[in-house]
């Protein structure tokens, strides 16, 4: 018998998409915001189950467009097990296009859903706002029903498409090969998704940057779900043809996690960059004093080390520092994507950028 998965009000039937809400954020004007689901389940098995999240930063639509492209109602004649899909994980953010929404005053809310109990002793988990009380009970039901998560983002104004893989934390050395099975299973799963592929930030900036309470780190570290993030064109914009090689890839995912029938389909109009080596991501480089910056470089862009990626000048074109105002890379890598603005102050990033890493990702969780 085929299973029924019920996410708020929506319950999912055999060979249909169905719709409703997950009550969130109550609101002192009376009614709340929701997260809207969908739900599409195929004739026959109801498993594995996919988790589909997007556009927890307002700004960022890249993913609400991937799942509304991606959920076509042929979908399910051929679906074997079931998506469930939240368009938006920030219906505040999405209706004012900021990062955060208005009611959470400024902070990430891609860094308040459940994290590793090892790291979580902060004052703010004592009181926690009412969105990261949406996003536990959210998650509640992603560790209850999820095989897999993806989860969608832009990145930068300007960027290329790329999946970020995140560390594997184990808490007794018995969990380590348990981890190191998960990773391997993560990176099946980034290689049937066919983007460029990142490690997340070295794993000390990784916790100081609460990514393990991410939405994919939480489903990975917490929920022990394989769960990936991926970072499609720059932000406050649709790049089409970024949300239809995103909505390719998911499909090749489904194709390898057996939801999907037939080959492999391919992943076009995105470039795909492999070193023949993993690389983690930076912010870098940084200017080391105010200063207006002409980029050199773009996206998707090799760099060696010594290369000059930026001109730093003055707000009158006169160039700035040493060098001739250039600021070279210490580092052989690639560019990921473009930060905004042209007027920096000291030690602003100018980019994100892609550099070798031979860091082990599984690691034993802090004390």
């Amino acid at each position: 018998m085929t299973a029924c998965f019920e996410i708020g009000t929506a319950r999912s039937r055999p060979g249909d998409i169905v719709y409703g809400v997950f009550e969130a954020v109550p609101l002192p004007t009376g009614g709340s915001d929701f997260f809207p689901v969908i739900i599409a389940q195929g004739q026959g098995a109801d498993r594995p189950v996919l988790w589909l999240t997007g556009n927890i930063h307002g700004g960022e639509y890249d993913g609400l467009a991937t799942i509304h492209h991606l959920l076509a109602p042929d979908l399910v004649e051929t679906l074997s097990g079931t998506i469930i899909a939240i368009p938006t994980l920030s219906p505040a953010g999405l209706r004012t296009g900021q990062r955060s929404p208005y009611y959470l005053y400024g902070k990430d809310p891609n860094r308040l859903f459940p994290g590793l109990p090892a790291v979580n002793g902060s004052h703010e988990m004592q009181h926690p706002s009412a969105v990261e009380m949406a996003y536990a009970r959210l998650f509640e039901r992603i560790d209850a029903t999820a095989d897999y998560l993806i989860d969608l983002h832009n990145y930068g104004v300007k960027s290329i498409p790329f999946a970020f893989r995140d560390p594997i934390f184990y808490r007794e050395p018995r969990d380590k090969p348990v981890a190191r099975r998960l990773q391997q299973r993560v990176g099946d799963m980034l290689a049937a998704l066919g983007l460029t592929v990142v490690n997340e930030y070295v794993s000390s900036e990784y916790l100081r940057k609460h990514l393990h309470r991410s939405v994919s780190g939480a489903t990975l570290n917490t929920a022990r779900i394989p769960a990936v993030t991926v970072e499609l064109g720059g932000q406050q914009v649709v790049n089409v043809e970024y949300v239809q090689a995103a909505a390719a890839g998911i499909r090749n995912v489904m194709r390898w996690a057996g939801m999907l029938p037939g080959p492999a389909e391919p992943v076009q109009g995105v470039p795909v960059i492999d070193l023949g080596y993993p690389v983690r991501r930076m912010l870098y480089p940084r200017v080391p004093q105010a200063c207006i910056v002409h980029h050199l470089v773009q996206p998707g862009d090799r760099v060696a080390a010594g290369d000059a990626v930026a001109r730093l000048v003055d707000v009158y074109g006169r160039p700035v520092g040493a060098d001739d105002g250039m600021l070279r890379s210490e580092y052989d890598g690639f560019v990921l994507g473009l930060h905004p603005g042209m007027a920096l102050y000291p030690n602003d990033p100018v980019m994100g950028f892609a550099v070798r890493d031979d860091s082990d990702l599984v690691l034993p969780a802090p004390d």
